[in-house]
């Protein structure tokens, strides 16, 4: 999938229906890390990925995650939202792409949301089975 083609069918914060993901939106997705925070955390401004990780796990009080089997760059476990995965690049190439959808595609994964730079999916059994492709604004 091209970026064009992302921008053109994903969806933006006015779009979003589900409770759980419009928390998700304003909350973790829409808050930003200023530079010295950056410096302080020991994350590279610019680094996007490093940024939402360490967002994700401050919001969900999730730790880090090591499992054998499961498609993705970083697992992260929440008691509040199961486990959250993260797939950097997933449109990358071929090779993430069939990554990504491996990790879409299974049983135990309630919710994914493409960023398109960056694809996330959660474990959480309160969750209905969506996939949402999601741009910030």
């Amino acid at each position: 999938m091209n970026r064009l083609q992302f921008l053109l069918t994903a969806k933006t914060q006015y779009d979003i229906q589900s409770p759980f993901l419009f928390r998700f939106y304003s909350e973790v997705l829409n808050t930003r890390i200023g530079k010295a925070d950056c410096k302080r955390l020991g994350i590279a401004f610019g680094d996007r990925y490093a940024q939402l990780r360490y967002k994700l796990c401050d919001h969900y009080k999730a730790s880090p995650l090591i499992l054998d089997g499961w498609p993705a760059d970083d697992l992260l476990s929440s008691t509040e939202v199961g486990i959250i995965g993260m797939v950097r690049s997933p449109h990358k190439d071929h090779g993430r792409e069939a990554v990504w959808t491996s990790a879409v595609r299974r049983d135990d994964v309630t919710l994914s949301v493409d960023l398109y730079d960056v694809g996330l999916f959660f474990t959480c059994p309160k969750l209905s089975k969506q996939h949402i492709p999601l741009r910030i604004v």
